[in-house]
């Protein structure tokens, strides 16, 4: 698809249209005049926002803070060109609007943290059996053991496969 046509109605199970439901930024609106609907943010726009993100853990977090970054660009872009404004039945603050929407990237950008530290979490350590000394018959050097062909077993026998005993392995081994 061509980087300047945009999906309308957005498809709210892609990462763009999960960003503008989040923005929100989900209908086109005729900005310019020209009898041409656009969205605020072009797909191609939406891309590159989730692309800064893309080495993050978790995929609800590059999204949310894809999100944040497009409403703090809306809220520079509301201090920006919109003052305080009064007329005789209208008054509007740019700057009031301005943070109110850097408070809501802000909350994003928090549960994204949030997000982030519970996928790390979930890859942050693994239990496994505890296993001193190789139970087959595998040359050590394999595991980084010293180089021996096997251990003979308590028992005085050996856990080699030609051995009609297969002992656990532990014990002084032969070479």
């Amino acid at each position: 698809m061509a980087d300047n046509v945009s999906v309308y109605p957005p498809d709210y199970d892609t990462d763009i249209g999960t960003v503008r439901a989040l923005i929100p930024d989900v209908e086109r609106v005729d900005f310019t005049g020209e009898g041409v609907p656009t969205y605020m943010f072009s797909d191609a726009h939406l891309r590159a926002l989730l692309r800064l993100y893309a080495s993050r853990p978790s995929e609800a977090g590059r999204i949310k803070r894809a999100a944040a970054d497009a409403i703090s660009a809306v809220a520079n872009s509301e201090a920006l060109i919109s003052k305080v404004i009064k007329t005789e039945d209208l008054q509007t603050d740019g700057a009031k609007v301005a943070n109110a929407l850097l408070a809501g990237a802000r909350q994003l950008r928090d549960d994204a943290e949030r997000d982030d530290e519970q996928s790390e979490d979930e890859y942050a350590f693994q239990i496994v059996d505890f296993q001193p000394y190789p139970l087959d018959c595998l040359p050590y050097t394999l595991r980084g053991f010293p180089q021996r062909c096997c251990m003979t077993s308590y028992a005085g026998a050996c856990g080699c496969a030609g051995s009609k005993d297969r002992g656990a392995g532990f014990g002084s081994g032969h070479v």
